[in-house]
């Protein structure tokens, strides 16, 4: 009988340096190390998750493959500005390696079954002697399986109000509540990975034409903004929802107030309202 033996590349090793490395370029950023900004953004996430599946699965799993290079691609467009053009063949694809990834699956748990099965009726066969025949033991099948997460994660929770005039807000496996109170917004940058972050911008001002980077990945992202204000939304949506639920009143929009919200949505939601 053939010995099981363990997969050479033990995930959870894997998974456990990748932790402890994201620990540290946290702890060099918090006193004061330069780390580049591209290296905590959402598509290193993916970029992560795809080389943690590939090696916990030696280099044959598809969705750890694919993952890797729209993360890879999202890096280059969004920090380095290598733009190829291929946003509308991306989610194409993604339903193409879905599709595969379903029909590999099912055929595999139907061979597995087939396995139990056989081994089942071997077990139920009797000796000459009448007595039973030795128990065939199933050994432990490794097989390709997907990278997937059974629990939800909250690492910590930002809320409060905050008067900068800059916005810098990270949500990374984690939800921030955040009331903004500054009279002379100048934009920003906010990044919802695998977390959630609920914006009020009612106590806000902004002077002129106001831009603020906007990247959901796996997470969710509420703003509410003033009514009179210009809202317009050049956001990428991929796999996701983009829901406008601001209520229009009779006071005209000021055309000197325009909030321009540019980014992308992947298999998120971004949701803007007033009152």
């Amino acid at each position: 009988m053939k010995r099981y033996s363990s997969p050479r590349n033990d995930g959870g090793i894997v998974f456990g340096f990748i932790i402890l490395a994201i620990g540290v370029l946290l702890l060099l950023k918090k006193v004061g190390i330069f780390i580049p900004a591209w290296v905590l953004t959402w598509p290193m996430i993916l970029i992560v998750i795809g080389v943690f599946t590939l090696i916990k699965h030696e280099f044959k799993s598809l969705f750890g493959a694919f993952i890797l290079a729209l993360g890879s691609y999202f890096l280059l467009k969004n920090e380095f500005d290598l733009d190829f053009g291929l946003d509308r063949y991306i989610l194409p694809v993604a339903l193409i390696v879905l599709g595969v990834y379903l029909i590999t699956k099912k055929k595999k748990e139907q061979d597995l079954i087939r396995d139990i099965q056989a081994k089942w009726q071997v077990n139920q066969k009797k000796n000459p002697d009448g007595t039973y025949a030795e128990e065939v033991k199933s050994e432990p099948t490794s097989s390709d399986s997907s990278f997937a997460s059974g629990s939800k994660s909250n690492l910590g929770n930002m809320s409060g109000s905050s008067f900068s005039d800059t916005l810098n807000i990270d949500a990374i496996l984690s939800g921030v509540n955040k009331r903004i109170m500054s009279k002379n917004l100048k934009g920003g940058k906010l990044t919802a990975a695998f977390g959630g972050i609920d914006l009020d911008l009612t106590q806000a001002d902004i002077q002129g034409s106001v831009t603020i980077q906007v990247d959901v990945i796996f997470g969710g992202m509420k703003l509410i903004v003033p009514s009179h204000w210009d809202i317009r939304t050049e956001v990428s949506n991929i796999a996701a929802g983009i829901d406008d639920k601001r209520i229009y009143r009779e006071t005209a929009i000021d055309p000197d107030k325009v909030l321009i919200l540019k980014g992308t949505v992947l298999f998120g939601g971004l949701e803007i309202k007033s009152y």
